[in-house]
C-alpha cells in the first residue's frame, strides 16, 4: 500500500466547506446523557437541505465523527432549523439571546471520546463513552458553532423534516469514467485486465482506511477521498522482487479484491491495496456502481 500525491486529473472542485469550530458545547448528557420532552424549543421549521449541501453537511459530520474517535458513525442524520431551537433541543435552557439565525443540526451515532474537545477545567466526564455526536452548523457559510456528546440521540423530528445524511456526491458521466479508468488502470497493473463488480463510495480517508485496511489501526484524515473497489484476480506489485545474491522469493497469493483510495479534489492516487474479502462500503455510504 502506498500514499502520496499522485496525478491526474481533476474530478471534483472543492467543496466550500468554510468556517470554523467557534465554539465547542459539552452536555452534562456526556455523562448522563438526558433530553427533556420540552427540549424542542422553537418548532418553527426551516427549508430542508439541499442534495448538493447534504453531502457537505455529512463531509463536516465524518470529519468531527473521526476527531472524536468514530470515523465511521451510523445514524447520521440532520435537520434544518434555527440556532436558538437547536441549541435549546441539546441542551434546554441554554438559549444565550443571541439572535436567532437558520441552521442545521446533525447527529450521529458511535462510541466517541472527549480527547479532541475544551472542558472546563477540571471537568471529569464519568460513565460510559458518548454515543452521540451533535453539531449545530450555520446555514449561512456551513461553519460549526456548537457541538455535543451524549449518550442518547435527541428526538430531531421535533424540529423539522429529518434527513438522512449518508448520501453521495452527483458524479458527473464524464467523472464516473475517470474514476473507472483509475481503478481499471490499477487493475491491468495488478495482473487483471479485466476485473468486475467495478464501484466506488465517497467518504474520508480515515474512514475509508478503517474499512479497507483496518489492521492499520485508527487514522483521523479528514480529506474527502473516492474509495474504488473491483473483484478479480489481483498480484501485489510490491511482491516477487529480486535480492542480489539471494533467490527471487516466490510471489504472494493472488486477492480477490482491488481497493484504491482517490482524493476528490485533483484526482490523486493516495492509497491502493488487496485483500481476501470485499470490504463493506456499505458502511461509508450509499454504494455506486462504475
Amino acid at each position: 500500500m502506498r500514499r502520496g500525491s499522485g496525478s491526474g486529473g481533476t474530478l471534483l472542485s472543492a467543496m466550500p466547506i468554510r468556517g470554523s469550530l467557534l465554539a465547542a458545547v459539552l452536555s452534562a448528557a456526556v455523562a448522563l446523557g438526558s433530553v427533556t420532552s420540552g427540549a424542542a424549543g422553537d418548532t418553527t421549521q426551516q427549508t430542508p437541505a439541499t442534495a448538493a449541501v447534504l453531502v457537505q453537511l455529512q463531509t463536516i459530520l465524518l470529519a468531527q465523527a473521526a476527531l472524536h474517535g468514530d470515523p465511521t458513525p451510523t445514524r447520521t442524520l440532520a435537520v434544518a432549523t434555527s440556532s436558538d431551537a437547536a441549541a435549546g433541543l441539546l441542551a434546554p435552557g441554554s438559549y444565550d439571546g443571541q439572535a436567532r439565525v437558520p441552521a442545521y443540526l446533525l447527529c450521529a451515532k458511535g462510541t466517541f471520546d472527549v480527547a479532541a474537545i475544551s472542558v472546563p477545567h477540571g471537568f471529569h466526564p464519568t460513565g460510559r463513552a458518548p454515543t452521540t455526536l451533535c453539531l449545530v452548523v450555520l446555514a449561512q457559510g456551513l461553519g460549526v458553532t456548537g457541538l455535543s456528546l451524549r449518550q442518547h440521540y435527541p428526538v430531531l423530528r421535533a424540529l423539522g423534516t429529518v434527513q438522512d445524511l449518508n448520501v453521495q456526491p452527483v458524479l458527473s458521466a464524464a467523472e464516473l469514467a475517470q474514476l473507472r479508468t483509475v481503478l481499471v488502470t490499477q487493475a491491468q497493473g495488478t495482473g487483471d485486465p479485466h476485473p468486475t463488480r467495478l464501484r466506488m463510495v465517497a467518504t474520508t480517508y480515515g474512514a475509508a482506511l478503517s474499512v479497507v485496511a483496518p489492521a492499520q489501526g485508527a487514522d483521523r484524515d479528514t480529506t474527502a477521498v473516492f474509495v474504488l473497489v473491483a473483484s478479480g484476480h489481483f498480484q501485489s506489485p510490491f511482491g516477487g522482487l529480486p535480492t542480489a545474491g539471494r533467490p527471487r522469493p516466490p510471489a504472494p497469493p493472488a486477492v480477490g479484491t482491488l481497493w484504491v483510495i482517490v482524493a476528490a479534489t485533483g484526482g490523486g492516487l493516495l492509497s491502493d491495496g488487496g485483500s481476501a474479502r470485499a470490504p463493506d462500503l456499505g458502511g461509508l455510504g450509499t454504494v455506486q456502481s462504475l
